[in-house]
Protein backbone atom coordinates (compact mmCIF):
# COMPACT_ATOMS: atom_id res chain seq x y z
CA UNK A 1 0.00 0.00 0.00
CA UNK A 2 1.21 3.53 -0.85
CA UNK A 3 1.41 4.98 2.67
CA UNK A 4 3.05 8.13 1.31
CA UNK A 5 -0.06 8.95 -0.73
CA UNK A 6 -2.30 8.28 2.28
CA UNK A 7 -0.18 10.54 4.47
CA UNK A 8 -0.32 13.25 1.80
CA UNK A 9 -4.09 13.05 1.72
CA UNK A 10 -4.33 13.22 5.52
CA UNK A 11 -2.13 16.31 5.51
CA UNK A 12 -4.69 18.17 3.40
CA UNK A 13 -6.83 18.46 6.51
CA UNK A 14 -10.02 17.51 4.70
CA UNK A 15 -10.88 15.38 7.70
CA UNK A 16 -9.38 14.85 11.11
CA UNK A 17 -8.61 11.51 12.71
CA UNK A 18 -6.33 12.92 15.40
CA UNK A 19 -3.18 11.14 16.47
CA UNK A 20 -4.94 7.80 16.76
CA UNK A 21 -2.87 5.04 15.19
CA UNK A 22 -5.90 2.81 15.61
CA UNK A 23 -8.02 4.95 13.29
CA UNK A 24 -5.19 5.15 10.76
CA UNK A 25 -4.94 1.37 10.74
CA UNK A 26 -8.69 1.12 10.19
CA UNK A 27 -8.37 3.36 7.15
CA UNK A 28 -5.51 1.25 5.81
CA UNK A 29 -7.55 -1.93 6.11
CA UNK A 30 -10.52 -0.27 4.44
CA UNK A 31 -8.33 0.89 1.55
CA UNK A 32 -6.90 -2.62 1.17
CA UNK A 33 -10.39 -4.16 1.05
CA UNK A 34 -11.60 -1.72 -1.61
CA UNK A 35 -8.39 -2.18 -3.56
CA UNK A 36 -9.03 -5.93 -3.74
CA UNK A 37 -12.49 -5.26 -5.21
CA UNK A 38 -10.97 -3.09 -7.92
CA UNK A 39 -8.28 -5.63 -8.74
CA UNK A 40 -10.93 -8.30 -9.28
CA UNK A 41 -13.27 -6.07 -11.30
CA UNK A 42 -11.82 -3.20 -13.34
CA UNK A 43 -15.33 -2.17 -14.43
CA UNK A 44 -15.72 -0.54 -10.99
CA UNK A 45 -12.86 1.87 -11.58
CA UNK A 46 -14.62 4.45 -13.80
CA UNK A 47 -17.60 4.97 -11.46
CA UNK A 48 -15.47 5.15 -8.32
CA UNK A 49 -13.02 7.52 -10.01
CA UNK A 50 -15.84 9.89 -10.98
CA UNK A 51 -16.97 9.85 -7.35
CA UNK A 52 -13.52 10.26 -5.80
CA UNK A 53 -12.48 13.39 -7.70
CA UNK A 54 -15.76 15.26 -7.13
CA UNK A 55 -15.94 17.08 -3.75
CA UNK A 56 -19.64 17.79 -4.36
CA UNK A 57 -20.69 14.20 -4.88
CA UNK A 58 -24.14 13.38 -3.53
CA UNK A 59 -24.42 11.68 -0.14
CA UNK A 60 -26.72 9.13 -1.78
CA UNK A 61 -24.18 8.10 -4.42
CA UNK A 62 -24.15 4.25 -4.52
CA UNK A 63 -20.35 4.05 -4.75
CA UNK A 64 -20.05 6.28 -1.69
CA UNK A 65 -22.53 4.16 0.28
CA UNK A 66 -20.72 0.97 -0.70
CA UNK A 67 -17.44 2.45 0.48
CA UNK A 68 -19.03 3.40 3.80
CA UNK A 69 -20.03 -0.24 4.32
CA UNK A 70 -16.43 -1.33 3.78
CA UNK A 71 -15.05 1.28 6.17
CA UNK A 72 -17.68 0.48 8.83
CA UNK A 73 -16.49 -3.12 8.98
CA UNK A 74 -13.19 -1.90 10.44
CA UNK A 75 -14.43 1.37 11.98
CA UNK A 76 -17.68 0.44 13.68
CA UNK A 77 -18.03 3.81 15.41
CA UNK A 78 -17.60 5.80 12.18
CA UNK A 79 -21.06 7.33 12.26
CA UNK A 80 -20.80 7.97 15.99
CA UNK A 81 -17.76 10.07 15.30
CA UNK A 82 -19.23 11.60 12.11
CA UNK A 83 -23.07 11.72 12.29
CA UNK A 84 -23.30 13.26 8.80
CA UNK A 85 -22.01 11.44 5.73
CA UNK A 86 -18.19 11.47 6.09
CA UNK A 87 -17.82 12.24 2.40
CA UNK A 88 -14.18 13.30 2.48
CA UNK A 89 -13.09 10.27 4.49
CA UNK A 90 -14.79 7.98 1.99
CA UNK A 91 -13.38 9.87 -0.98
CA UNK A 92 -9.97 9.57 0.63
CA UNK A 93 -10.37 5.81 0.93
CA UNK A 94 -11.43 5.56 -2.73
CA UNK A 95 -8.61 7.79 -3.96
CA UNK A 96 -6.02 5.75 -2.08
CA UNK A 97 -7.46 2.48 -3.38
CA UNK A 98 -7.49 3.57 -7.03
CA UNK A 99 -4.01 5.06 -6.63
CA UNK A 100 -2.70 1.72 -5.33
CA UNK A 101 -4.32 -0.24 -8.15
CA UNK A 102 -3.24 2.17 -10.86
CA UNK A 103 0.34 2.34 -9.62
CA UNK A 104 0.76 -1.41 -10.14
CA UNK A 105 -0.80 -1.89 -13.57
CA UNK A 106 -0.72 0.34 -16.69
CA UNK A 107 -4.16 -0.82 -17.86
CA UNK A 108 -5.89 0.18 -14.63
CA UNK A 109 -3.80 3.37 -14.64
CA UNK A 110 -5.14 4.16 -18.11
CA UNK A 111 -8.75 3.51 -17.08
CA UNK A 112 -8.44 5.79 -14.05
CA UNK A 113 -6.54 8.50 -15.90
CA UNK A 114 -8.87 8.70 -18.93
CA UNK A 115 -11.94 8.68 -16.68
CA UNK A 116 -10.64 11.46 -14.48
CA UNK A 117 -9.42 13.49 -17.45
CA UNK A 118 -12.98 13.88 -18.75
CA UNK A 119 -14.38 15.25 -15.48
CA UNK A 120 -11.37 16.97 -13.93
CA UNK A 121 -11.69 20.31 -15.81
CA UNK A 122 -15.22 20.80 -14.45
CA UNK A 123 -14.82 19.97 -10.76
CA UNK A 124 -13.79 22.43 -8.09
CA UNK A 125 -11.24 20.62 -5.96
CA UNK A 126 -10.32 22.09 -2.61
CA UNK A 127 -7.37 21.25 -0.39
CA UNK A 128 -6.97 17.90 -2.10
CA UNK A 129 -6.29 19.43 -5.53
CA UNK A 130 -2.51 19.07 -5.38
CA UNK A 131 -2.73 15.45 -4.20
CA UNK A 132 -5.23 14.50 -6.90
CA UNK A 133 -3.19 16.25 -9.59
CA UNK A 134 -0.02 14.43 -8.56
CA UNK A 135 -1.86 11.11 -8.69
CA UNK A 136 -3.26 11.79 -12.16
CA UNK A 137 0.11 12.93 -13.49
CA UNK A 138 1.76 9.78 -12.16
CA UNK A 139 -0.91 7.45 -13.57
CA UNK A 140 -0.98 9.36 -16.85
CA UNK A 141 2.79 9.00 -17.24
CA UNK A 142 2.55 5.27 -16.53
CA UNK A 143 -0.25 4.84 -19.08
CA UNK A 144 1.57 6.93 -21.70
CA UNK A 145 4.82 5.00 -21.28
CA UNK A 146 2.95 1.76 -21.83
CA UNK A 147 1.21 3.14 -24.93
CA UNK A 148 4.46 4.41 -26.44
CA UNK A 149 5.98 0.96 -26.01
CA UNK A 150 2.96 -0.56 -27.78
CA UNK A 151 3.23 1.90 -30.68
CA UNK A 152 7.00 2.17 -30.92
CA UNK A 153 9.16 1.37 -33.93
CA UNK A 154 12.09 -1.01 -33.73
CA UNK A 155 15.19 1.11 -34.25
CA UNK A 156 17.76 -1.70 -34.24
CA UNK A 157 18.01 -4.40 -36.87
CA UNK A 158 16.44 -7.63 -35.64
CA UNK A 159 18.95 -10.27 -34.65
CA UNK A 160 18.62 -13.83 -33.51
CA UNK A 161 20.68 -14.77 -30.51
CA UNK A 162 22.07 -18.28 -30.80
CA UNK A 163 23.76 -19.75 -27.79
CA UNK A 164 26.49 -22.35 -27.76
CA UNK A 165 25.34 -25.92 -28.15
CA UNK A 166 26.50 -27.62 -24.97
CA UNK A 167 25.81 -31.31 -24.91
CA UNK A 168 25.93 -33.65 -21.98
CA UNK A 169 25.82 -37.42 -21.98
CA UNK A 170 28.69 -37.76 -24.47
CA UNK A 171 31.30 -39.11 -22.06
CA UNK A 172 32.26 -42.28 -23.98
CA UNK A 173 34.22 -45.17 -22.51
CA UNK A 174 37.66 -45.84 -23.95
CA UNK A 175 37.49 -48.26 -26.86
CA UNK A 176 39.96 -51.18 -26.49
CA UNK A 177 40.72 -54.28 -28.57
CA UNK A 178 41.58 -57.58 -26.95
CA UNK A 179 44.93 -58.19 -28.66
CA UNK A 180 45.31 -61.68 -27.19
CA UNK A 181 42.07 -62.95 -28.71
CA UNK A 182 42.86 -61.33 -32.05
CA UNK A 183 46.34 -62.92 -32.20
CA UNK A 184 45.00 -66.38 -31.36
CA UNK A 185 42.38 -66.08 -34.07
CA UNK A 186 44.97 -65.00 -36.63
CA UNK A 187 47.24 -67.91 -35.73
CA UNK A 188 44.46 -70.41 -36.20
CA UNK A 189 43.49 -68.85 -39.49
CA UNK A 190 47.09 -68.84 -40.75
CA UNK A 191 47.68 -72.56 -40.16
CA UNK A 192 47.30 -75.29 -42.77
CA UNK A 193 43.80 -76.15 -43.77
CA UNK A 194 42.27 -79.36 -42.48
CA UNK A 195 43.10 -80.86 -45.86
CA UNK A 196 46.75 -80.04 -45.31
CA UNK A 197 47.05 -77.26 -47.87
CA UNK A 198 48.83 -74.01 -47.26
CA UNK A 199 48.29 -70.71 -49.01
CA UNK A 200 50.90 -71.40 -51.68
CA UNK A 201 49.72 -74.83 -52.65
CA UNK A 202 45.98 -74.16 -52.84
CA UNK A 203 45.32 -70.40 -52.52
CA UNK A 204 41.59 -70.56 -53.03
CA UNK A 205 40.99 -73.24 -50.42
CA UNK A 206 43.33 -71.59 -47.95
CA UNK A 207 41.78 -68.12 -48.33
CA UNK A 208 38.38 -69.57 -47.55
CA UNK A 209 39.85 -71.32 -44.53
CA UNK A 210 41.48 -68.02 -43.40
CA UNK A 211 38.39 -65.87 -43.78
CA UNK A 212 36.15 -68.38 -42.01
CA UNK A 213 38.40 -68.36 -38.98
CA UNK A 214 39.38 -64.71 -38.69
CA UNK A 215 36.03 -63.04 -39.57
CA UNK A 216 34.11 -64.19 -36.47
CA UNK A 217 36.92 -63.02 -34.23
CA UNK A 218 37.13 -59.56 -35.78
CA UNK A 219 33.33 -59.27 -35.83
CA UNK A 220 33.12 -60.13 -32.14
CA UNK A 221 35.77 -57.56 -31.27
CA UNK A 222 33.93 -54.83 -33.23
CA UNK A 223 30.63 -55.68 -31.57
CA UNK A 224 32.21 -55.56 -28.14
CA UNK A 225 33.71 -52.14 -28.88
CA UNK A 226 30.40 -50.74 -30.15
CA UNK A 227 28.60 -52.16 -27.12
CA UNK A 228 31.11 -50.41 -24.87
CA UNK A 229 30.41 -47.09 -26.62
CA UNK A 230 26.66 -47.59 -26.53
CA UNK A 231 26.60 -48.47 -22.84
CA UNK A 232 28.50 -45.31 -21.97
CA UNK A 233 26.19 -43.02 -24.00
CA UNK A 234 23.27 -41.34 -22.09
CA UNK A 235 20.70 -40.69 -24.83
CA UNK A 236 18.26 -38.95 -22.47
CA UNK A 237 20.83 -36.40 -21.39
CA UNK A 238 21.89 -35.84 -24.99
CA UNK A 239 18.29 -35.31 -26.11
CA UNK A 240 17.79 -32.79 -23.30
CA UNK A 241 20.80 -30.77 -24.46
CA UNK A 242 19.64 -30.72 -28.08
CA UNK A 243 16.06 -29.84 -27.15
CA UNK A 244 17.22 -27.04 -24.85
CA UNK A 245 19.37 -25.56 -27.60
CA UNK A 246 16.55 -25.50 -30.15
CA UNK A 247 14.07 -24.23 -27.56
CA UNK A 248 16.31 -21.24 -26.85
CA UNK A 249 16.74 -20.76 -30.59
CA UNK A 250 12.96 -20.73 -31.07
CA UNK A 251 12.49 -18.20 -28.28
CA UNK A 252 15.05 -15.89 -29.86
CA UNK A 253 13.46 -16.30 -33.27
CA UNK A 254 9.95 -15.66 -31.90
CA UNK A 255 11.15 -12.54 -30.06
CA UNK A 256 12.81 -11.20 -33.19
CA UNK A 257 9.74 -11.86 -35.31
CA UNK A 258 7.47 -10.30 -32.69
CA UNK A 259 9.57 -7.14 -32.58
CA UNK A 260 9.58 -6.89 -36.36
CA UNK A 261 5.83 -7.48 -36.51
CA UNK A 262 5.23 -4.82 -33.86
CA UNK A 263 7.13 -2.29 -35.93
CA UNK A 264 5.15 -3.19 -39.04
CA UNK A 265 1.93 -2.88 -37.04
CA UNK A 266 2.96 0.55 -35.78
CA UNK A 267 3.64 1.71 -39.33
CA UNK A 268 0.28 0.37 -40.47
CA UNK A 269 -1.58 2.08 -37.61
CA UNK A 270 -0.04 5.44 -38.39
CA UNK A 271 -0.71 5.04 -42.09
CA UNK A 272 -4.38 4.28 -41.48
CA UNK A 273 -4.77 7.26 -39.17
CA UNK A 274 -3.15 9.62 -41.66
CA UNK A 275 -5.37 8.22 -44.42
CA UNK A 276 -8.42 8.72 -42.21
CA UNK A 277 -7.48 12.33 -41.59
CA UNK A 278 -6.68 12.91 -45.24
CA UNK A 279 -9.86 11.41 -46.68
CA UNK A 280 -12.26 12.64 -43.94
CA UNK A 281 -14.40 9.61 -44.67
CA UNK A 282 -16.81 8.11 -42.13
CA UNK A 283 -16.69 4.33 -42.36
CA UNK A 284 -19.80 4.04 -40.18
CA UNK A 285 -22.01 6.44 -42.13
CA UNK A 286 -20.25 5.81 -45.46
CA UNK A 287 -20.05 9.45 -46.28
CA UNK A 288 -17.71 12.40 -45.93
CA UNK A 289 -17.48 14.24 -42.62
CA UNK A 290 -17.62 17.47 -44.58
CA UNK A 291 -21.33 17.18 -45.19
CA UNK A 292 -22.32 16.28 -41.62
CA UNK A 293 -24.02 18.51 -39.09
CA UNK A 294 -21.26 19.93 -36.86
CA UNK A 295 -23.02 18.55 -33.76
CA UNK A 296 -22.74 15.03 -35.19
CA UNK A 297 -19.01 15.31 -35.84
CA UNK A 298 -17.65 14.73 -32.31
CA UNK A 299 -19.78 11.62 -31.82
CA UNK A 300 -19.41 10.04 -35.26
CA UNK A 301 -15.70 10.78 -35.53
CA UNK A 302 -14.86 9.47 -32.06
CA UNK A 303 -16.71 6.23 -32.80
CA UNK A 304 -15.01 5.83 -36.19
CA UNK A 305 -11.60 6.49 -34.71
CA UNK A 306 -12.22 4.08 -31.85
CA UNK A 307 -13.04 1.36 -34.37
CA UNK A 308 -9.63 1.54 -36.02
CA UNK A 309 -7.21 1.91 -33.11
CA UNK A 310 -6.22 -0.49 -30.31
CA UNK A 311 -7.51 0.19 -26.83
CA UNK A 312 -4.03 1.22 -25.67
CA UNK A 313 -3.21 4.49 -27.43
CA UNK A 314 -0.79 7.36 -26.80
CA UNK A 315 -2.11 10.83 -26.00
CA UNK A 316 -1.07 11.96 -29.49
CA UNK A 317 -4.17 10.23 -30.89
CA UNK A 318 -6.29 12.71 -28.93
CA UNK A 319 -4.54 15.54 -30.73
CA UNK A 320 -5.04 13.88 -34.10
CA UNK A 321 -8.77 13.85 -33.40
CA UNK A 322 -8.73 17.45 -32.16
CA UNK A 323 -6.85 18.66 -35.20
CA UNK A 324 -9.10 16.82 -37.66
CA UNK A 325 -12.23 18.38 -36.16
CA UNK A 326 -10.44 21.72 -36.06
CA UNK A 327 -9.89 21.52 -39.82
CA UNK A 328 -13.53 20.55 -40.45
CA UNK A 329 -14.71 23.50 -38.36
CA UNK A 330 -12.80 25.95 -40.55
CA UNK A 331 -9.93 26.07 -38.06
CA UNK A 332 -12.18 27.24 -35.28
CA UNK A 333 -12.61 25.70 -31.85
CA UNK A 334 -15.43 27.79 -30.50
CA UNK A 335 -16.73 27.12 -27.02
CA UNK A 336 -20.25 25.82 -26.52
CA UNK A 337 -22.28 25.22 -23.40
CA UNK A 338 -23.06 21.59 -22.65
CA UNK A 339 -26.77 22.36 -22.53
CA UNK A 340 -26.61 23.79 -26.05
CA UNK A 341 -24.80 20.77 -27.42
CA UNK A 342 -27.12 18.31 -25.67
CA UNK A 343 -30.19 20.20 -26.91
CA UNK A 344 -28.84 20.11 -30.46
CA UNK A 345 -28.31 16.33 -30.50
CA UNK A 346 -31.72 15.81 -28.88
CA UNK A 347 -33.46 16.77 -32.11
CA UNK A 348 -35.36 13.89 -33.68
CA UNK A 349 -33.40 13.87 -36.95
CA UNK A 350 -30.10 13.83 -35.04
CA UNK A 351 -31.19 11.09 -32.64
CA UNK A 352 -32.21 8.95 -35.59
CA UNK A 353 -28.68 9.13 -36.99
CA UNK A 354 -26.98 8.51 -33.64
CA UNK A 355 -29.08 5.70 -32.16
CA UNK A 356 -27.31 2.93 -34.15
CA UNK A 357 -24.05 4.05 -32.54
CA UNK A 358 -25.34 3.34 -29.03
CA UNK A 359 -27.21 0.07 -28.87
CA UNK A 360 -25.82 -1.04 -25.50
CA UNK A 361 -26.99 1.23 -22.70
CA UNK A 362 -25.67 1.65 -19.15
CA UNK A 363 -28.49 2.91 -16.96
CA UNK A 364 -27.30 2.16 -13.44
CA UNK A 365 -27.81 4.53 -10.55
CA UNK A 366 -25.19 7.09 -9.68
CA UNK A 367 -22.51 8.80 -11.70
CA UNK A 368 -22.06 7.93 -15.36
CA UNK A 369 -19.72 9.08 -18.10
CA UNK A 370 -20.51 11.74 -20.69
CA UNK A 371 -20.79 9.04 -23.34
CA UNK A 372 -23.22 6.96 -21.30
CA UNK A 373 -25.34 10.06 -20.74
CA UNK A 374 -25.43 10.86 -24.46
CA UNK A 375 -26.40 7.26 -25.21
CA UNK A 376 -29.29 7.43 -22.73
CA UNK A 377 -30.29 10.88 -23.95
CA UNK A 378 -30.66 9.96 -27.62
CA UNK A 379 -32.56 6.81 -26.60
CA UNK A 380 -35.03 8.93 -24.60
CA UNK A 381 -34.02 7.43 -21.26
CA UNK A 382 -32.79 10.76 -19.83
CA UNK A 383 -33.27 14.44 -20.54
CA UNK A 384 -30.84 17.35 -20.59
CA UNK A 385 -31.91 18.44 -17.09
CA UNK A 386 -30.47 15.18 -15.72
CA UNK A 387 -26.99 16.04 -16.97
CA UNK A 388 -25.56 17.77 -13.85
CA UNK A 389 -26.74 15.12 -11.44
CA UNK A 390 -25.61 12.16 -13.52
CA UNK A 391 -22.24 13.50 -14.72
CA UNK A 392 -21.20 16.12 -12.14
CA UNK A 393 -20.86 18.72 -14.90
CA UNK A 394 -23.02 21.84 -14.89
CA UNK A 395 -25.29 22.52 -17.87
CA UNK A 396 -23.69 25.92 -18.46
CA UNK A 397 -20.11 24.68 -18.26
CA UNK A 398 -18.38 25.37 -21.55
CA UNK A 399 -16.55 22.98 -23.80
CA UNK A 400 -15.86 22.58 -27.52
CA UNK A 401 -16.73 19.99 -30.13
CA UNK A 402 -13.12 18.76 -30.16
CA UNK A 403 -13.08 18.36 -26.37
CA UNK A 404 -16.38 16.48 -26.51
CA UNK A 405 -14.97 14.19 -29.18
CA UNK A 406 -11.87 13.44 -27.10
CA UNK A 407 -14.01 12.76 -24.01
CA UNK A 408 -16.16 10.33 -26.01
CA UNK A 409 -13.07 8.61 -27.41
CA UNK A 410 -11.73 8.19 -23.87
CA UNK A 411 -14.98 6.63 -22.70
CA UNK A 412 -15.10 4.23 -25.66
CA UNK A 413 -11.50 3.14 -25.02
CA UNK A 414 -12.24 2.69 -21.31
CA UNK A 415 -15.18 0.44 -22.13
CA UNK A 416 -12.92 -1.75 -24.23
CA UNK A 417 -10.24 -1.85 -21.54
CA UNK A 418 -12.62 -2.99 -18.79
CA UNK A 419 -14.10 -5.73 -20.97
CA UNK A 420 -10.72 -7.23 -21.88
Amino acid sequence: MDNEFLQSFLKTGLFEIGDSDDRLEKLRKSIADLQKKFEVDYSLLPKYTLVAIDPNISDTEPALLETEKIVSVHWETLRSKYPEMPRNILRGVILNAINNVGSKDPISARIIYLTALNLYPFVKLNKEKEVVESMLIKLGDLAEKNAIEEWSFMEDSPSIKIGTLKTTGLKLNEVTVDDTKLKEALKVAAKYTPQGYNQYQQPEQWSEHFSNNVSPAISELIKNSIASISNSFDSTSFDTSINKFFLEFKKSLDASLKTSFSSLTSVERRSKLLWWKETLYSSSLRTSYRGLNKNLLPIVMSVDLNNQIPEVTPISVDYLLRDTIFLLNEKKDDKVKFVEFLTAISQDETKEVLRPFFTELTDKEGRISITDFIALLINDRLSTKDFPKRTGIKENDETSTSEIAVALLHDLLIQRLITE
